[in-house]
């Protein structure tokens, strides 16, 4: 399929006399984050430093009491009185209390109700945070940093999330930006920033795997280049799995080691078990030598403890997770219909991709050497920054590019029987809306009700829902008459909206979709995963129900034509077709029934209307010609 390139809305000529628009990319990550822009002399996007010159700052916020948050890299500078550092709260972000529940982790947090929902919090010395007001805190330092930097106030960001970050997500971290005081230009996924970064440093074209391991979330993008138009073709990817997983295998490792374990800890030794296990991990991913080892030191029980780790004892324990990643990468190459042949470039973002054996494994899959020109730390935060800049308007029609972007999981209406009908479907490009219509199932239905899910199964039980609102309203008629036309809306930020429209009243109903809870562990990787384990099961399924669906309509038609004409039956075959109805009618409330017997049943129900039938139309053609002669139907 060709390919158009167009241009951004809003963008405009660089001029020498026209003072640029202050604007910034940040790289909101689990463990690190970045604030960028585009230098305007040079088009080259720096990274802005910190008061200490560093470019990554931690995303972690520290609450001490009689004192305001500290964040990043703030937070190793104060006495430690009563002091307690949030981290990785990424992963926490648009999560439910059923998600904690879930991993085991609710008794570090507390729940309070707020406008009338009961919001996820963590206990600090400042009172009740929630995974919000935390990011807001981040966010608000990423800007301070990026207004000392320019000497200006920042007009809007372009902030990246994981592709696979879903609606609550997105919109949490949205209204973590409004809390920081900055203005959204757009939500960007986090391996599309790294593909906009790498388009502008070469003139490279064709499909690309972008590879992208973070602190707290895997990604996997396939994306196709073409004269500056980035298509992203498919996704894939995981929003727990990163580098905080290998750092806690580590520390369990280590804490077994010394006879430990690591489950039982406090959170400050806890803490201490993960950062020497990080700073073991860091110097293990520069040596190459197989032989070589890494030393560090941890405090435990006010005793300093040397800890050791040797390259093939990393390599061991984090290669079950390693391969979980490539497992993705092939699930996404197949959803794009590609082989991995057909690869031109495999990027590589995300500070855990430093590691040997993550690369060495890559090489290993696919044959080829991953590309690493740009600094796998930063090359998100450089393509957030190049978005952010063309949005606001500040480059050429010439430097602009289409970004088409796409969205990772179908969304559609649940239809009569249980079975979901997709509108939008799973790695279409975004921004998009697509309409379907739909009709009533019964005669005089004057409402419908409008469940919307997403998910890859045929059947809505196995689907996600996201939310359902009624109409109303609808006129009076024959079943199958009445045309209701639904509207899904995603945006470029992948937030959707829903319209349901009645024609011939032109009544309206719409609902914005924000579920109340994000996605859990296990949904992330059964709702692709299962998608392809079930597929040929859910066809069946879905074909069955069908069959039902077909068969309890003819038994209604069926009920309604007796009622108006059984007198054209003798006693014997109403009997006959009663006893073929309360079969069809056990058939249907047995959910173990199958697509074939559905069939057998419908056939033998056919077989005993078709005399019925056949008598009713006799006399319906009779009523019509009643008192009519051969010359008026000439």
């Amino acid at each position: 399929m060709a390919l158009l390139q167009i241009s951004e809305p809003d963008s405009c000529e660089r001029a020498g006399t026209k003072e640029l628009k202050a604007v910034i990319g940040i790289d909101l990550g689990t463990t690190n984050s970045l604030v960028g822009y585009v230098d305007g002399q040079g088009a080259t996007v720096k990274i802005c430093l910190d008061d200490d010159g560093n470019v990554l700052v931690k995303s972690a916020v520290t609450y001490q009491p009689g004192d305001i948050p500290r964040v990043g890299n703030q937070e190793v500078k104060g006495d430690g009185r009563g002091a307690f550092t949030v981290r990785s709260v990424k992963r926490l972000i648009g999560k439910s209390i059923a998600d904690m529940e879930n991993s085991g982790r609710l008794d570090e947090f507390e729940v309070k109700e707020l406008s009338g929902k009961e919001i996820l919090c963590v206990k600090t010395p400042l009172g009740l945070k929630t995974p919000v007001e935390i990011s807001g805190e981040i966010l608000k330092h990423m800007k301070s940093l990026a207004e000392k930097n320019l000497q200006k106030q920042i007009e809007g960001a372009v902030i990246t999330v994981p592709a696979y970050f879903d609606d609550t997500q997105r919109q949490a971290t949205k209204d973590a930006a409004s809390m920081a005081g900055l203005k959204v230009l757009r939500l960007i996924n986090e391996p599309t920033a790294a593909a906009l970064a790498y388009g502008l440093e070469t003139k490279d074209q064709g499909l690309f795997m972008v590879y992208d391991l973070g602190g707290g979330t895997f990604d996997v993008s396939i994306l196709h280049l073409e004269q500056r138009v980035f298509s992203v073709v498919a996704t894939g990817g995981d929003t727990n799995l990163g580098g905080d997983d290998f750092d806690e295998l580590i520390a369990n490792h280590l804490a077994k080691n010394l006879s430990t374990s690591f489950d039982e800890l406090n959170v400050i030794s806890k803490n201490n078990f993960l950062s020497a296990a990080r700073e073991l991990k860091e110097k293990l991913s520069s040596l190459n030598d197989k032989k070589n080892d890494a030393v560090a030191t941890l405090t435990l029980n006010n005793e300093i403890i040397e800890l050791r780790l040797s390259i093939v004892e990393l390599e061991n324990l984090i290669s079950k997770l390693v391969r979980k990643t490539l497992k993705i990468c092939d699930k996404a190459l197949l959803d794009a219909g590609l082989d991995h042949s057909e690869l031109k470039e495999i990027v590589l973002v995300g500070g855990s991709t430093r590691m040997t054996v993550v690369r060495e494994s890559i090489v290993n899959h696919y044959g080829k050497n991953p590309m690493v020109d740009l600094n796998p730390d930063h090359v998100v935060c450089i393509g957030a920054s190049l978005q952010a800049d063309s949005l606001i308007g500040n480059r050429t029609s010439r430097e602009n590019w289409l970004l088409l972007d796409v969205t990772p999981l179908s969304l559609g209406i649940e239809t009569m029987g249980g079975l979901v009908e997709r509108i939008i479907p799973r790695n279409t490009p975004i921004p998009v809306e697509k309409k379907k219509e739909f009709t009533t199932f019964k005669d005089g239905q004057a409402g419908m009700s409008i469940h919307v899910v997403q998910g890859e199964r045929e059947l809505v039980r196995d689907c996600r829902s996201l939310a359902k609102f009624e109409i109303s309203n609808i006129p009076p008629m024959v079943a199958g008459k009445p045309r209701i036309v639904v509207s899904f809306r995603l945006d470029a930020d992948g937030l959707l909206s829903v319209e349901a429209r009645e024609t011939s009243n032109r009544e309206r109903y719409s609902i914005e979709i924000n579920p109340s809870f994000g996605l859990t562990e296990e949904d992330v990787e059964r709702i692709i995963s299962e998608s392809l384990d079930h597929s040929e099961s859910d066809l069946q399924a879905r074909g069955c129900e069908e069959k039902k669906l077909e068969l309890a309509r003819n038994l209604e038609a069926l009920t309604a034509a007796l009622s108006a004409d059984s007198g054209l039956l003798a006693p014997s075959e109403l009997e006959v077709i009663v006893k073929a109805m309360n079969e069809a009618k056990k058939a249907l409330e047995d959910d173990g029934q199958t697509k074939k017997e559905i069939e057998r049943v419908t056939t033998e129900l056919d077989k005993c209307v078709e005399p019925f039938a056949h008598k009713r139309m006799n006399e319906a053609i009779g009523s019509a010609l009643k008192g009519k002669s051969v010359d008026d139907l000439q």
